[in-house]
């Protein structure tokens, strides 16, 4: 017996009576990445291999202490490579730095992730994908003091637009990173304190680069 994923995925949504409106913009690209992941299956071949290459341009950050959030333009670093097969299917790995000050508190977040992705198009191109945190940490100085951790967890989900140029491609993207910090710790007068708020740091970026194809 043959399944349609893509039925089974709609009557799901059918059955939970979600409008689409009130879905969390995270949830909505999570599905539109499963949607041309089930469509992998189906589609022609891509023409290219592809290996790509980008970093950020700019960003913005959203905080979350307790109930206390914090929004604002951190200082934004990074950079991302990925590997696309000719079906679509591409892998990579992505580095992100961010670090600045929110209400007298410095924070500094390294972030690295795997990515899953998904390539439609052959010159003209969109990139829909979804990363999954490996390593972060985190470091906040409050009052002098600094509080680090390693222990973290999170996810990105991601697009990229991409148009030939001289035998390869320029391409323009978005990330978003969602990713929580536990544990912050620090020394003081030789005891170990741990902080018992997490953070949640809500980071999107632009990001361009260029890719070659073969």
């Amino acid at each position: 017996m043959k399944i349609n994923f893509l039925d089974v995925l709609l009557n799901e949504y059918n059955e939970n009576i979600i409008p689409l409106h009130k879905v969390p913009a995270l949830h909505k690209i999570t599905v539109l990445i499963a949607f041309f992941m089930i469509s992998a299956f189906h589609a022609d071949a891509e023409e290219f291999w592809r290996i790509r290459y980008s970093v950020p341009t700019s960003g913005e950050s959203e905080i979350k202490r307790g109930s206390s959030i914090a929004s604002e333009k951190l200082n934004t670093s990074g950079h991302s490579g990925n590997m696309v097969f000719p079906n679509g299917i591409g892998f990579g790995y992505s580095t992100v730095h961010t670090d600045g000050s929110l209400r007298e508190i410095e924070y500094k977040f390294k972030n690295h992730s795997l990515d899953l992705t998904y390539t439609i198009g052959n010159e003209l191109s969109l990139t829909l994908g979804a990363g999954r945190l490996v390593y972060g940490r985190g470091e906040q100085s409050i009052s002098g003091t600094s509080y680090v951790t390693e222990s973290s967890s999170g996810e990105a989900l991601f697009m990229n637009f991409g148009i030939p140029f001289f035998g390869g491609e320029l391409f323009l993207g978005y990330r978003q990173n969602n990713i929580e910090y536990k544990n912050f710790q620090s020394r003081i007068s030789g005891q170990p304190v741990i902080l018992e708020d997490s953070i949640k740091l809500l980071s999107s970026q632009v990001n361009t680069g260029f890719g070659f194809l073969f």
